[in-house]
């Protein structure tokens, strides 16, 4: 029975689907039980200091729902098709940084800071890509195994 699963192939396709629908559906949980807007309260009380006044525009939250499809699903994607831990927890935490900047930038255009949709987007979405590749041999990871194989670790 063991030897049936290490010869199960990866459906990185499937994965990929799976992390960013996962990560959707938390994000509107989340949003119906109304903890996103606890969650921008948040950002928005870390970014605005005293003396500032606070925007009076508001993201589109057509906008905001895309972003987080967009970032769900391609961070998936990226992190599933890059090989090793390292690349793929570098790749995580810079789109996770990213995001979180976009929070003074909407402050200087005058916007409220409400990213707390796509920053959990990402969070969850990176998290259930990096259990999936951490658990299943990764087409990326083998092809560069092999490589090396074949170079005898020379480069």
């Amino acid at each position: 029975m063991s030897k049936a699963r290490k010869d199960h192939k990866p459906h990185v396709g499937l994965a990929i689907a799976v992390s960013g629908g996962m990560a959707l559906c938390l994000v509107a949980g989340l949003e119906f039980l109304k903890v996103m807007d606890r969650l921008d309260d948040v950002f928005g009380g870390l970014l605005l200091r005293s003396g500032l006044s606070e925007p009076a525009n508001s993201i589109s939250p057509m906008l905001l729902w895309v972003a987080a499809g967009l970032l769900a699903f391609l961070l998936a994607a990226v992190m599933l098709n890059i090989a090793g831990t390292w690349r793929r927890l570098i790749v995580w935490g810079l789109t996770l940084v990213l995001t979180l900047f976009w929070g003074p930038v909407l402050i200087l255009a005058a916007h409220k800071p409400e990213i707390g949709v796509v920053v959990v987007t990402v969070l969850w979405s990176g998290f259930c890509a990096m259990v999936y590749a951490t658990n299943h041999v990764i087409p990326a990871d083998q092809e560069e195994k092999n490589a090396k194989g074949k170079n005898h670790g020379a480069r």
